[in-house]
Order: C-alpha cells, then structure tokens, then sequence
C-alpha cells in the first residue's frame, strides 16, 4: 500500500515536466504556434469587450443579439483605424529611409570624432565594434519593419477569423465553459468551476487595465511629440503604446524609438523627449496604473522579469505579452487548489 501511494505522488513528478515537454515541442509547431495566435488575440479582444457585452445584457439585450452587436461595432472599428489611422502611419513609415540615411550620416560623424582616440588603441577598438553593431542593428530594424508591414496583408484572413472567434466566445461562452466541466470527474466539478470563475476575473481586469495605460501612454505620447515638433508622431506613439503593454521593459523599448528620432534633430529636443517620456512613465506607475489596475495580478517584480525573460527567450515579443496571463493563470491555480483542497 505504501509503495502503491509513493508511486502516485511519484507519477506526478514525471508526467508533469513530460506534458510541459510535450507543449513545448506542439507550440514549436508553426501551424499550431499561428492557431494559438489567433485564440489570443480572440481572447485578449474578448476580455476587453466582455464588461460592455455584460453590460448590454443587464440591459435587457440577448446574449447572442449583444454579441451581434458588439462584432459589429468591433468590425466598423477596425474599418475606421485602417482607413484613417493606418495611411497615416503607412505614409510615415515611407520616409523611414531618411532616417535611417540620416543615422548612418550621425554615425559617420560620431567616427570622426573619435578618430582622435586612435592613439589610445583599446579604446578605438570597443567603439568601433560599437559603432558596426549600432549600424547592423539599425540595417536589421528596418529590414523587419518593412518586412512585418508587408505580412499584414498576407496575414488579413487570419484577422478575419478573429471576429467569428470573439462572437463565439461572447455568445457561447457559458456553453463551451459547460462542456469543459464534463471532462472532469463530478467530485472536481465545483472547484475546476471556481478556478475558472477567479481567471477569468483576474484576467479580464488585467487585460482591460493593460490595454487602457496603452491608450492613455499611446495619447499622451502623441500630443509630447507633437509639442516637441518630433518626426512621425503617429508611428512613435502607437510603438510606444504598443511595447507599453510589457510591463518593465515595454516602455523603455517603446521611448528609444522616439528619443533617436529625436535625436536626429538636436541634443535638445532628444533630452527633452527622455525628460517627458520618463516623467510620464513614472506618472502612469506611481499614480494612473495603481488606480486602473489595483491588485489585478499582485505579483512580485522578480517573478514578473523572471517570467518575461523566460517568455522572450521562448517566443519573442509574443512570448512576453502572454508570460504574464499565463504566470497570473497559474497563480490562480495553486492558490486556488491551495484554499479548496488544504
């Protein structure tokens, strides 16, 4: 008996790290890696549109008529951002090139300036390898802008499906939760229901505060540009927007686009840019973001750069948006089983 019951705590040990295997080897697979794109994407839009689908049915409206109408009003949106938005950003990122001339013209001044550290040899040497390393990046950032804005239009049946994918979880969703329950064993029913219930809250507040610090940073980068007279204020506020969903590291990625940019005009204008950039930054810390998103994922700062290191080591960017659902998933869990089970 004794040795039946080592064997089922054993058991555990090894299946689990073999289904994390197992995952990591189907998430490598490009065709399942592009699926499970889809369905986040599905879901983060689901999340962000749930409180107002709730809201419509407290109202009166049908489950499925409020879905309706929501897709809809998704669809017009997504119209209006591609027709008026996007020409803009399109339109700025053309003159990109310039810029890139114009920092590989710095670059070439910034040579002539050390020229003078020849005699100091070691020294010469590190900023040279700099300089080459800086310029390479600059080649390989280009070269992947222009590469990722030509694969939005081989990738526009897949955001297609996004709409059909958010209307069925919207509509459906209380179904599909339903059928999830029946594979478990009635005796876990209760509990696998209650986990489900705290992640979607905790998910859905995260995401929907997440998403509304991007649009206050997104806006308010924008008018510091536009202030300043700094080029492309559209493209660099939208990237700045777009990175400030990753916690830590996302706002300092999304500022350095700006403040080179800037730089290309003066020294000024970039240590006025750094200047506001890092006091917005800290306002939307220490002051907006702890009144939007309160304990939405009370997670520790270390587990939060551990997880979105081990995120981007994995699958990149997309890597680092979704480490932290999954972190504050898993958190739910044990915490969960944690309350219920001991």
């Amino acid at each position: 008996m004794k040795i039946e019951n080592k064997f089922k705590n054993y058991k555990y040990i090894i299946i689990i790290p073999l289904i994390l295997i197992l995952l990591y080897l189907i998430l490598k697979n490009e065709i399942v890696a592009s699926i499970l794109n889809l369905i986040f994407i599905s879901f983060f839009i689901y999340y962000f549109i749930k409180p107002i689908h709730r809201f419509l049915k407290n109202k009166g409206v049908g489950n499925k008529l409020g879905a309706i109408i929501l897709i809809l009003s998704l669809i017009s949106l997504i119209i209006l951002i591609v027709t008026s938005f996007v020409p803009a950003v399109f339109k700025e990122s053309l003159n990109i090139n310039k810029v890139i001339i114009n920092i590989e013209q710095y670059i070439e001044k910034f040579y002539d300036k050390v020229k003078i550290l020849k005699n100091n040899k070691s020294s010469y040497v590190i900023l040279d390898k700099l300089g080459e390393k800086f310029n390479s990046s600059v080649i390989e950032f280009e070269n992947k802008f222009f590469k990722s804005l030509l694969n939005i239009g081989a990738n526009i049946l897949d955001i297609a499906v996004v709409p059909i994918i958010v209307y069925y979880f919207l509509a459906e969703g209380e179904s599909i939760r339903n059928k999830i329950l029946i594979v478990f064993p009635v005796k876990f029913r209760e509990l696998v229901k209650n986990i489900f219930e705290d992640i979607d809250k905790v998910i859905g507040r995260y995401i929907v505060s997440q998403v509304l610090l991007s649009l206050i940073i997104g806006v308010a980068t924008f008018i510091i540009l536009v202030i300043l007279k700094i080029d492309f204020p559209i493209l660099l506020s939208f990237l700045n927007a777009f990175f400030n969903i990753i916690p830590y590291f996302g706002p300092i990625i999304g500022s350095l686009p700006a403040i080179l940019i800037a730089l290309m005009k003066s020294y000024k204008s970039a240590l006025w840019t750094l200047c506001l950039l890092y006091l917005l930054q800290q306002i939307e810390g220490n002051i907006i973001a702890p009144k939007v998103t309160g304990d939405s994922i009370d997670m520790h700062p270390l587990t939060i750069i551990f997880l979105l290191t081990i995120g981007g080591k994995l699958y990149g960017f997309i890597g680092m948006v979704i480490a932290i659902p999954i972190g504050v998933v898993l958190k739910v869990i044990y915490e969960d089983l944690n309350y219920y089970l001991f």
